[in-house]
């Protein structure tokens, strides 16, 4: 028979005093997380940091956790916010767009074995690609974690107003705001694609609003 223990189970035995359980909010919950929190600060031992932080946030505050309430929600709520804080402070300089999760995460830059690429094509790639982790990056960084909630967590924008708990329409706006900065930054890009016909690898922000967002 399968266990079917959620992460609100844990919390509950928890905080009844089986102090084993917190570990299993962190295995549950640490992979998804560090793929997220290591998308907006844009490096691997800074989000080790973050999701540090977080999970000492989850520590001291998990009394204030809502019966009732999804547990990862709550807990990505800190992660973003604690990514925010910390990129603000550190002013990180890059996105590693090409970073995959052994965990289950997404690989925002898969390698692709039979492509018949040239050497002068990938070498236009990487340069594109440069070109995009700069404009990324030269966002700030709540219009940055907004994009990332959107784009890569799949997030709707009621569930990213929720989890930063602010209405979803300045959850649209700044949403709108990002888009039209990265539109704007990667205009260049877009006309030499148009131009040769070469696509930048790994993920594409959309740059427009989806018709059912």
């Amino acid at each position: 028979m399968s266990d079917v223990r959620t992460d609100e189970y844990w919390v509950e035995r928890y905080l009844a005093g089986e102090a084993r359980a917190f570990d299993q909010l962190v295995q549950s919950t640490q992979g998804r997380l560090f793929a997220s929190i290591l998308r907006i600060v844009g490096s691997r031992d800074e989000a080790l940091d973050v999701l540090q932080e977080t999970y000492l946030k989850v520590f001291r505050n998990i009394e204030k956790f809502e019966r009732g309430c999804s547990f990862y929600t709550w807990v990505y709520r800190i992660a973003v916010n604690q990514s925010i804080s910390h990129k603000r402070k550190r002013r990180l300089p890059s996105l590693r767009l090409g970073w995959s999760d052994r965990d289950g995460g997404h690989d925002l830059d898969p390698a692709d074995p039979d492509s018949e690429t040239s050497s002068l094509d990938n070498l236009l790639i990487d340069e594109r690609n440069s070109f995009i982790e700069k404009a990324l990056n030269s966002l700030p960084p709540a219009q940055r974690a907004v994009l990332v909630m959107c784009d890569y967590d799949d997030l709707r924008y009621d569930e990213i107003a929720t989890v930063l708990g602010m209405p979803i329409g300045t959850v649209r706006s700044r949403i709108h705001r990002a888009r039209e900065e990265l539109r704007k930054k990667l205009e260049p890009i877009m006309k030499a694609n148009a131009d040769d016909g070469i696509q930048p690898s790994g993920k594409r922000f959309r740059t427009n609003e989806p018709a059912d967002a």
